[in-house]
């Protein structure tokens, strides 16, 4: 079975906006928040909120299965996603025959991150949140690919690169 490539990354750090550029290269991809409709519900549930912690572990070994299933396909797939690689192994932990995993981390600065979250209207304490999560990504996740200073056609083929030719 081929390798998935998960990429990891806080609020903030550009993943949805990297998906967009990745769409042009030969490889499956696809990112956790497309699942939820606009106002953050996914099958009647609001999924996106943090309130919603308690819901999050079934989202995340649906994702384990929607990886699984596109990897039948036989190429490269790539998921966009918040997760540490724990909270990847717990939610993979029941699968018959979870897929192999190579992990990298997708990081922009501080600053940048607390500028794109105020941008998008977060208060002060969600955005420390995303801050902590971003220092936490860090630390588990050695892979790194920068959106700091970058343009996102630049990271993306980065990205690319990486899933293409296996460089880890």
């Amino acid at each position: 079975m081929p390798k998935l490539h998960l990429i990891t990354g806080a609020p903030g750090a550009g993943k949805s906006t990297l998906l967009r550029h990745l769409d042009a290269y030969p490889f499956a991809v696809a990112d956790f928040d497309e699942l939820p409709e606009p106002d953050g519900r996914l099958l009647g549930i609001g999924i996106t909120s943090p309130s919603a912690g308690p819901v999050w572990p079934a989202y995340n070994r649906l994702w384990v299965r929607i990886a699984t299933m596109m990897l039948r396909a036989g190429g490269p797939v790539a998921i966009l996603c918040p997760l540490t690689p724990g909270e990847w192994a717990s939610a993979a932990a029941d699968a018959p025959d979870p897929p192999r995993v190579t992990w990298a981390h997708l990081d922009c600065a501080d600053a940048d991150r607390r500028a794109r979250l105020a941008a998008r209207g977060w208060d002060p304490d969600r955005i420390e949140d995303a801050i902590r999560d971003a220092e936490e990504l860090r630390s588990v996740v050695s892979r790194r690919f920068t959106s700091t200073g970058r343009s996102p056609a630049d990271v993306a083929a980065a990205v690319a690169d990486w899933i293409t030719n296996g460089a880890e």
